[in-house]
């Protein structure tokens, strides 16, 4: 009877047993389950974290690009001003400069006119001529 009581015993046991290392294996799993999801979503927050610097960074450069370009813009509008502004010196003092050796030229060529009208007139009155 002792076997008995032990084989009738013993099924409902082993039943209970195999139910309780069934439910630890699928609570193991659902652990691993959920420390797997865990591990997905850390990389994802790392992730995202990573990207939010990442556009934070490109969006400062962006817009320090911008300024720069603003920058040059108005740089170059200066200098195309500037430029014209020279251009139009340099022209008038190339009027100016060729109006002062124009006034030159013509002291100049009075003065050689002169000196040929007196040598001339010297040249005339002078007694010695020759016959």
């Amino acid at each position: 009877m002792g076997v008995i009581a032990v084989t009738a015993t013993a099924k409902p046991l082993d039943r209970r047993r195999d139910r309780a290392t069934a439910a630890g294996a699928a609570a193991d799993r659902a652990r691993a389950v959920v420390a797997d999801i865990d591990n997905q979503l850390k990389t994802i927050a790392d992730l995202t974290s990573r990207q939010r610097e990442s556009l934070r960074r490109a969006t400062d450069e962006a817009a320090k690009a911008k300024r720069s370009l603003k920058a040059a813009g108005q740089r170059r509008a200066e200098l195309v001003k500037d430029r014209k502004k020279a251009v139009a010196r340099a022209d008038k003092a190339r009027t100016k400069a060729r109006a002062a050796e124009a006034k030159y030229d013509k002291e100049v060529l009075a003065d050689l006119v002169r000196r040929e009208k007196e040598r001339d007139r010297a040249q005339s009155a002078s007694p010695t001529r020759p016959t």
